[in-house]
């Protein structure tokens, strides 16, 4: 046997204070750091997901490249708090909720100011601009990371200034891109940046060579083999034509650039989009078919032509999106993107009973894109239904709300102040088909329930099913009267809704009390105005009007505009302008203008609906009021109680009913 040699504890010392002298230095060279423990929070913590073009290098400070770049995690306790180097913009949202921003922020910023509840939640984090450095999260103590599991698909987004969602409020989050992904819940980057070309030339940097870089600026390679993306969107050649790119040059570029994109993806469908001002469309139909002639049958042309409307859709004209063209573009994109990938793809269709499951039915202003994981009614009377199998179904609530549900078109059941997972059948249903029906108590005043939808939970092996679907829909307008204010159960018991359920038709209640119709200096919310919004209290976003048409809308306003110093002639002009506004929207609806029930403004609102029928809409009309509430039939001196309401629907459903044939 051989012995080892003898060292004596004398010439071991120097060796190793010379061992911990050179890992010093090399850390102080940029050596590679240790590996984190998996959970706690670190730059280099194994469950927080990176996506997009991230330096994570350093081990200590990860710097997103390019815009729309974000990091996810899960992470167990009630509060989570992120180290931000120094002042920083960006957006946070926990448990699929808003994406909340936090301006100017620097040091240790608390996410969670309102503990949340014990448990598992989620995290995603989007930073904007200013010292955008990640320097990990601050968890409960005890607490840790978790996976959050993230899908496994990849769409890629390749672009300028529209493809970073320029002049919207949220900039990448507003943008088609950001929204494409999240309608087709898969992880999304976005490889744009305002002013690039396709072609480099002097003034513009060209994307051809820039795509193949870490950053927007720059010249280190992107390490491709961080991510492999499933689907690579390009929307290029809109600033080409005023850096002076000639035709054939753009498109030799954009072949090339084709070729080049899949040398890095080999899989990947390419999609060569046309550019919203229309310019190089002869050549990104060329390269494309060069690359289809060339064997690769993943590349595709995307037509465009009619997807938005000069104007309405744009922030200036025809040149860069607002966020309501955004929303039409993903809306148009998405299934363009969703057909290719097909059922071999990454991309899953949502599981039944969670967001985005095609069988529960929304109806009303939900905003059902900004989170793919949990969607938010806005306005009163929003509600969603959903058949399903099996004998139990359960609410998933991330925070304490109030709402009411319904089960097999039987007794309505109201839950108080619940959360967590709610147990709608505590007596179990018969084994086969039933249906639901839930609406939240709405969020307004003093009252600050979470009405977030985050899904269903069904028996194990029970599916979702499409519920009957009413073939017509009635949208009220209005103030707190239309709101339901004062009654048993608010928006399920004021006249819109009994008037909806008895004419068997879909219903939405887009109303807030004590909104006004014109928008006063005092605060009070105008109706003119924030009728084309999904939210009551925010100028942004547009509602997109494509995702429902009314065939009747009912407007009742004026009651509260009295009391805030609107005159006459603001009111009547006003007046016409939401009859021109609710016609564009819907311009084969019938709309009834009601007179007040406390008779205000009621010239102005007559001489409004004549206005419009003079100018040759003859589906307005004027519905008088008078006489239709007694004293018994009201809860005070402005809002009808329960049985005022029901008398407002026994006079007014016929009338609606003999104009849409309900």
């Amino acid at each position: 046997m051989q012995n080892s040699p003898h060292t004596s504890p004398r010439r071991a010392l120097p060796a190793l204070v010379v061992a911990a002298l050179m890992a010093c230095l090399l850390s102080w060279a940029g050596g590679s750091p240790a590996q984190a423990a998996p959970g706690d929070g670190s730059v280099s913590d194994p469950d927080i997901a990176y996506v997009g073009r991230w330096d994570t290098s350093s081990g200590t400070a990860a710097v997103p490249n390019w815009t729309g770049a974000y990091l996810q995690t899960g992470f167990t306790g009630t509060t989570v708090k992120v180290r931000a180097r120094n002042a920083v913009n960006f957006y946070a949202s926990v448990d699929g909720g808003p994406d909340v921003f936090h301006a100017g922020v620097r040091g240790t910023v608390d996410l969670t100011p309102r503990p949340l509840s014990p448990g598992t939640h989620t995290l995603r984090l989007t930073y904007r601009s200013g010292d955008t450095v990640f320097q990990g999260l601050v968890l409960d103590p005890g607490a840790r990371t978790v996976a959050a599991g993230p899908p496994a698909g990849l769409v890629e987004f390749v672009g300028d200034s529209i493809t970073a969602g320029a002049l919207t409020d949220r900039l990448a989050l507003d943008s088609y891109a950001w929204k494409t992904g999240e309608r087709l819940g898969m992880r999304h980057t976005q490889i744009a940046r305002s002013g690039y070309c396709l072609v480099a030339q002097s003034g513009c940097t060209g994307l051809s060579g820039q795509f193949f870089r870490t950053a927007s600026t720059g010249g280190t390679n992107w390490d491709f083999s961080r991510y492999r993306a499933d689907a690579v969107v390009i929307n290029l050649g809109t600033n080409d034509i005023g850096h002076g790119v000639s035709g054939a040059a753009f498109q030799a570029a954009y072949t090339t650039f084709l070729r080049d994109v899949r040398a890095k993806y080999p899989t990947a469908h390419l999609f060569a989009v046309q550019t919203l001002k229309k310019r190089y469309v002869g050549e990104t139909r060329a390269a494309v078919g060069a690359r289809n002639s060339a064997g690769d049958a993943r590349v595709h042309f995307v037509d465009t032509t009619g997807w938005l409307t000069d104007g309405a859709d744009y922030e200036d004209g025809n040149g860069h999106p607002n966020e309501a063209g955004h929303t039409r573009f993903a809306e148009r994109l998405a299934p363009v993107v969703r057909a290719r990938l097909g059922s071999g793809a990454a991309v899953k269709a949502a599981a039944p009973g969670q967001p985005g499951d095609p069988n529960i039915k929304f109806v009303g202003r939900w905003d059902t894109t900004s989170s793919s994981t949990a969607y938010t009614p806005y306005w009163a009377g929003a509600y969603y239904r959903a058949g399903f199998t099996g004998r139990t179904v359960k609410l998933k609530q991330r925070g304490t709300i109030d709402l009411w549900a319904r089960i097999d078109n039987g007794p309505v059941t109201f839950y108080d102040d619940v959360k967590g997972t709610v147990n709608l059948t505590p007596a179990p249903l018969s084994p086969g088909n039933h249906t639901l029906q839930v609406n939240y108590q709405v969020v307004a005043g003093s009252y600050k329930g979470d009405a977030v939808f985050q899904g269903l939970v069904l028996d194990s092996g029970a599916t979702t099913f499409a519920p009957p679907a009413p073939a017509k829909l009635v949208e009220f307008v209005g103030d707190s009267i239309t709101v339901g204010t004062t009654t048993s159960q608010n928006a399920r018991t004021a006249y819109g809704w009994l008037i909806g359920e008895r004419l068997g038709v879909e219903h939405t209640q887009i109303a807030q009390g004590g909104a006004c119709l014109v928008a006063a200096a005092d605060g009070c919310v105008g109706l003119e105005r924030q009728f084309t919004k999904l939210d009551p209290n925010a100028a942004t976003p547009d509602w997109n009007f494509s995702r429902y048409r009314a065939d009747a809308v009912v407007i009742n306003l004026g009651t509260n505009d009295v009391g805030h110093g609107v005159s006459a002639a603001q009111f009547q002009s006003a007046y016409s302008s939401l009859l021109r506004k609710v016609r564009a929207a819907y311009p084969q609806a019938w709309i009834f203008a009601l007179e007040t029930f406390r008779g205000r403004f009621v010239p102005q609102t007559e001489a409004a609906v004549r206005a419009a029928v003079a100018g040759g809409d003859a589906r307005v009309s004027f519905v008088d009021t008078t006489g239709w509430l007694g004293s018994g039939d009201l809860s005070d001196s402005v809002h009808p109680n329960d049985r005022g309401h029901r008398v407002i629907a026994d006079r007014l459903a016929p009338v609606i009913a003999a104009r849409i044939g309900a």
